[in-house]
């Protein structure tokens, strides 16, 4: 009887971890994400900034006489 209890108690132990590692496994896959969505996010706001920034800076020049075209 006290060996029946035993690998019942190893078996629950053992379902409770793997559920653990399956739940903190996908928390974890789901936080990464998240954060990957955020820094491409963040990467393409601060590229779309830099380009205005740019161009309010360096606006195109203005061609007037020939001269200017070669």
């Amino acid at each position: 009887m006290r060996g029946e209890k035993v690998k019942s108690t190893l078996a629950f132990i053992g379902i409770l971890v793997l559920g653990l590692l399956f739940f903190f496994g996908f928390l974890v896959v789901g936080i990464v994400l998240l954060l990957i969505g955020l820094l491409i996010f963040l990467g393409f706001y601060l590229y779309i900034r830099l380009k205005l920034w740019w161009r309010k800076r360096h606006p195109p020049k203005e061609l007037e006489s020939p001269e200017d075209y070669f």
